[in-house]
């Protein structure tokens, strides 16, 4: 009996659970789809739409009804669109085509046209034409050399090509002298009429150079000089001192401007005592010219030069050396192409032998 009561106490909490869910209603799902959404239509269009509703009674049970087709009402006229009054934007015309490019076919030449000037392949780009006109606008040759243009002699003539030169000059030419008489007595000059020779020793060195491409040419040359100068009376001067010379263009026949300068002392003369040639100390003077040349060959000279007197008191007067000086014009050039040389002996037997100085 015991056995009974507790297993249907242990039962009755499981039926009380099966009793729960047999009384809940069972849950209906629908068995059609929902009714289309309806749109409005034009005035010209009707629209007719089939609605089934699907219902469920509290019992459980699932009645469907199928509704019969419902008419729509008309709808009136709807206004034009006013894209700016929705604040739409409206859509941007279609883009035209873009046209293809085709390649036009050049005219050929007429068989008579002559033909144009060639292109070079590579650069620059100009024509021989246009090579020779910038050429010449820049002050060079219309057609480049081929080759460094040699100089002649050995550089012992000046040139533009050569760096270091050593050259022999002779000047010949007029000389205007004067020269101070008695120094107590004043005013007394005597004046007169002479010959100048003049024998120099030029070291030129190449101060300021040119290139052009591979090519050096020479612009200004300056350096060193000395030898001795010759006048009537047999009195001899030397000079040291420097001369240079400017080359406008880079040709052998190129023009120049030469200049010199150095100092000037008398190193023999007549003697006045016993009018015999000797030795005769002087003091220092001074010497400087300036000439318009043609290349290494020769120019036309103008100068001065100054003997400044011994003005010693223990000097006896009739050996002191008074001031003198000269003003003279005359050629002057090397002398390995003869000419400057033939000049120069020339004019010194001339002046021995036909002026008389006072």
């Amino acid at each position: 009996m015991s056995a009974l009561l507790s297993l249907s106490v242990n039962f009755l909490p499981v039926s009380w659970a099966m009793s729960l869910a047999l009384a809940q209603p069972p849950v209906q799902t629908p068995t059609s789809t929902p009714p289309p959404v309806q749109s409005p239509t034009t005035s010209t269009t009707k629209t007719t739409t089939t609605a089934t509703a699907t219902a469920t009674t509290p019992a459980g049970t699932t009645t469907s009804t199928s509704g019969a087709p419902v008419q729509a009402p008309k709808s009136a006229e709807l206004p034009a669109w006013d894209p700016s009054a929705t604040g739409a934007v409206p859509a941007a015309p279609p883009e035209p085509p873009v046209p293809v490019p085709v390649a036009e076919t050049p005219a050929p030449p007429p068989a008579d046209a002559a033909p144009g000037p060639q292109e070079k392949p590579g650069p620059p780009f100009y024509t021989d034409a246009e090579m020779q006109e910038l050429r010449l606008r820049h002050g060079l040759e219309a057609s480049a050399p081929t080759s460094e243009r040699k100089s002649r002699w050995r550089c012992l003539i000046a040139d533009p090509t050569c760096g270091l030169v050593v050259e022999v000059q002779a000047t010949s030419g007029y000389a205007y002298r004067v020269r101070q008489g008695d120094v107590a007595s004043p005013g007394d000059l005597y004046k007169w009429s002479s010959a100048r020779v003049q024998y120099d020793v030029w070291v030129s060195i190449p101060t300021l150079v040119e290139q052009r491409g591979g090519f050096k040419y020479t612009r200004v040359s300056l350096g060193p000089k000395g030898g001795i100068i010759a006048s009537d009376s047999k009195d001899v001067w030397g000079n040291v001192g420097f001369a240079g010379r400017y080359w406008f263009k880079r040709g052998r026949w190129s023009p120049t401007i030469e200049f010199s300068s150095g100092l000037a002392f008398k190193v023999a003369g007549i003697q006045k005592p016993d009018g015999r040639f000797d030795n005769v100390r002087s003091p220092i003077g001074f010497v400087a010219d300036i000439g318009i040349g043609l290349g290494g060959f020769g120019a036309i000279v103008l100068g001065g030069q100054f003997d400044s007197p011994l003005a010693r008191e223990d000097v006896p007067e009739k050996v002191r050396t008074q001031a003198g000086g000269m003003f003279y014009i005359g050629f002057r050039g090397n002398i390995l192409w003869g000419a400057p040389a033939v000049f120069g002996v020339a004019t010194h037997a001339a002046a021995l032998r036909g002026v008389n100085a006072p």
